[in-house]
């Protein structure tokens, strides 16, 4: 009997065993790999399936900011729940697109002003993630960029302090007013949305400044203001201009505003003739005189008329 296949047997017995071995050997650790501590794995979807699972601070960073937005957008949404929004609806509209591009209208402003009145109550940050995530659901991510694009520069235009005050006083001002916001408006959001934002407003801006002026006598007297709150010209023939130039309800609510002016202004009239009454007592000292009249205001005012009448009456020498 031949001792080969008995050979042939152990040599393969010998085979099997040390490819075991070396397989063994290449899944037992070494010291190297063992002090190491598992690194974590990741299988969400947003990271790279190619990567080592560990992800980079970027995306880190990029959750943490879309679980922040999330939670800006809800906390708008709840503005219609239990906010100042509550029963109403949006304004204006998302602008007018050809194609996929953004068009300039004033639709977008009255969208624009509309979510802005919310502002208290949420803070303009959480307004864009707002909008950001309706716009990106309903026309997406492109064309939530460009809307946000007239947003961002908007809102600095909101939050710009102009140099030129408005004096409503004085009409013959008003071209300066005017001329500088109209060039900031054009420098902040550029003259396509400048316009379409702006237009009637400036037009009808500089109508009313070009009538208010410098308006001779003759034609002062035939066609007195129709804004302007004076009690001495509340005629039935000033309440019937009005009515046909604004509509009975308009026409009511100036006649009422008349009526808030002429008593504010007897207010302050008073509390000046009060006050320079304590000013003048002497046998009062300096921090006893600013007290009383402190009292006094508190008195007769309260809440922001409180405020108005110290900016107003802010100093009454003896």
């Amino acid at each position: 009997m031949s001792d080969r296949p008995a050979s042939l047997f152990a040599l393969s017995v010998a085979g099997v065993c040390l490819v075991i071995g070396v397989v063994a050997w290449r899944l037992t650790p070494s010291s190297t790999h063992a002090a190491r501590p598992a690194e974590p794995r990741f299988t969400e979807w947003r990271d790279n399936p190619f990567a080592a699972g560990v992800p980079t601070d970027a995306a880190a960073y990029n959750e943490a900011s879309g679980r922040e937005a999330e939670a800006a957008a809800a906390r708008v949404a709840r503005l219609w729940v239990d906010g100042s929004l509550r029963g109403t609806d949006l304004d204006g509209d998302w602008g007018s697109w050809v194609g996929d591009r953004l068009q300039p209208g004033l639709s977008l402003r009255r969208r624009f002003d509309y979510l802005l009145t919310g502002t208290g109550e949420v803070e303009p940050t959480e307004l864009r993630h707002w909008i950001e995530q309706q716009l990106t659901l309903e026309r997406g991510i492109d064309a939530a960029r460009q809307v946000l694009d007239v947003w961002d520069r908007y809102l600095s235009l909101q939050q710009r302090r102009f140099e030129t005050a408005w004096k409503p006083e004085d009409p013959s001002s008003w071209a300066g007013v005017m001329a500088e916001r109209s060039k900031v408006r054009r420098d902040l959001l550029g003259a396509p949305w400048a316009q379409a934002f702006y237009a009637d407003e400036e037009r009808d801006f500089a109508a009313l400044a070009a009538r208010r002026s410098a308006p001779s006598t003759e034609a002062a007297a035939a066609s007195p203001s129709l804004l302007t709150p004076d009690t001495a010209r509340q005629t039935p023939e000033l309440q019937a201009a009005r009515t046909a130039q604004f509509g009975a309800e308009g026409a009511e609510r100036l006649r009422a505003e008349d009526a808030a002016w002429a008593r504010w202004e007897q207010q302050i009239a008073d509390a000046r003739t009060a006050l320079q009454a304590i000013a003048q007592r002497p046998e009062l000292s300096a921090p006893q005189r600013e007290q009383a009249q402190q009292d006094e205001l508190a008195r007769r005012f309260s809440g922001p008329e409180l405020q108005r009448a110290h900016a107003i009456l802010r100093s009454v020498a003896p």
